[in-house]
């Protein structure tokens, strides 16, 4: 074998620069994780994914249908809809309801989602019962008119509705 020259390392080198600054899709990453099988007490890995640009802002009150995949990480399998389980809260600190999902294909789910007001929601999955927090949560704006006063804080201009 030859010597690699000097040239021949840059160009590989700078190759590796360009593709890894490259831009990345706006879809929601795809989250491996691991849960626990209540019957075989066995690890598996996951993969999830949001099927839906999480960037995207919804409207108050419309109704949405959200759609997931799950796969488990290294068969390939679909993951059952017994298996997994979809939660929602508003805000931060809010209380979370089981939302209704429904397998519309082999390991893909759809989740209806009407925002009732304006704000930041959370949507969390759990397969097999995993702990919360094993899939990361996904983040969904909505905008829309409060109801009721607002405040608007003069230190940011951020506006709150008043209940």
């Amino acid at each position: 074998m030859g010597r690699i020259s000097t040239q021949h390392l840059v160009l590989v080198t700078g190759l590796g620069l360009v593709v890894s600054a490259a831009p990345q899709a706006r879809s929601a990453p795809v989250a491996r994780i691991a849960t626990h099988h209540s019957v075989s007490r066995s690890t598996r890995a996951v993969s999830f994914a949001a099927l839906f640009d999480t960037e995207t802002t919804f409207k108050a009150k419309a109704m949405v249908e959200l759609r997931f995949r799950a796969r488990e990480a290294i068969s390939g399998d679909p993951i059952r809809d017994r298996d997994i389980s979809f939660h929602l809260r508003r805000g931060a600190d809010g209380a979370s309801i089981r939302l209704p999902a429904a397998e519309v294909r082999k390991g893909v789910f759809a989740v209806p989602f009407t925002p009732p007001g304006p704000g930041d929601y959370w949507l969390a999955a759990a397969v097999r019962g995993a702990p919360s927090g094993t899939i990361p949560e996904i983040r969904l704006g909505v905008l829309g008119l409060a109801e009721g006063a607002v405040k608007v804080r003069p230190e940011d201009g951020s506006v709150k509705a008043v209940t």
